[in-house]
């Protein structure tokens, strides 16, 4: 299950990205590092692999679907 600390391996239309879930102070983009309460981050927790995850980001409603969690 996705938690604080979690390396999660999502995967969208355009491919797969991978990140770890941190605190707002440790959140960095470029080192794949998201916060847990940026909109994709609060989507995440709790999610278990093959979970398809919905989220507003600015752009609109995108939907993920978990991966894999280290």
């Amino acid at each position: 299950m996705v938690s604080m600390g979690s390396r999660v391996r999502i995967r969208d239309d355009d491919g797969e990205a991978e990140f770890t879930i941190v605190s707002r102070e440790d959140a960095d983009i470029a080192e794949e590092r998201i916060s847990a309460e940026s909109p994709l981050g609060r989507a995440l927790l709790g999610r278990r692999p093959g979970d398809e995850v919905r989220f507003r980001a600015p752009g609109g409603v995108l939907a993920v679907t978990v991966v894999g969690i280290e």
